[in-house]
């Protein structure tokens, strides 16, 4: 691989953050194909960038404009990933209590328990026994 230069490093720092930015976007927006579709790209700029910062004192070190600039769009790109993981990890949640939720509501709704595995009818009843008021 050829050498890593301050310019190069920007440059993947900028597009990994406006892919993710297009991604919490489209997360904001419901757009769950395009998430999906963002991700093998997300993948490829996070490995070139973690090749790149292998070894970071090389890109990051000086007090000159540039290394302060690249140390910035580092901490910028930090927050993005941060607030990406965050709703994706919401998704995510939510996405698994819909699934319990369906689950939930086929067992309920299912035959499980009402018959035996020869066919007859078990003795233990689904629903609960109802109760009249009688009083009137």
């Amino acid at each position: 691989m050829t050498q890593m230069t301050r310019p190069r490093a920007h440059a993947l720092i900028d597009r990994l953050a406006r892919l993710l930015r297009d991604e919490i976007a489209a997360i904001g927006r419901g757009e769950l194909a395009r998430v999906e579709e963002l991700f093998p790209r997300k993948q490829e700029l996070l490995a070139e960038i973690e090749a790149a910062f292998a070894e970071p004192d090389v890109l990051l070190e000086g007090d000159d404009p540039a290394a302060a600039r690249l140390r910035d769009s580092l901490a910028g790109l930090r927050e993005l990933i941060h607030s990406d993981l965050a709703l994706l990890r919401r998704m995510t949640e939510a996405t698994g209590a819909v699934a319990k939720e369906i689950d939930r509501i086929r067992e309920r709704q299912s035959l499980r328990g009402v018959y035996d595995k020869d066919g007859t009818k078990s003795p233990q009843s689904v629903a609960r026994a109802q109760r009249y008021d009688q009083s009137i």
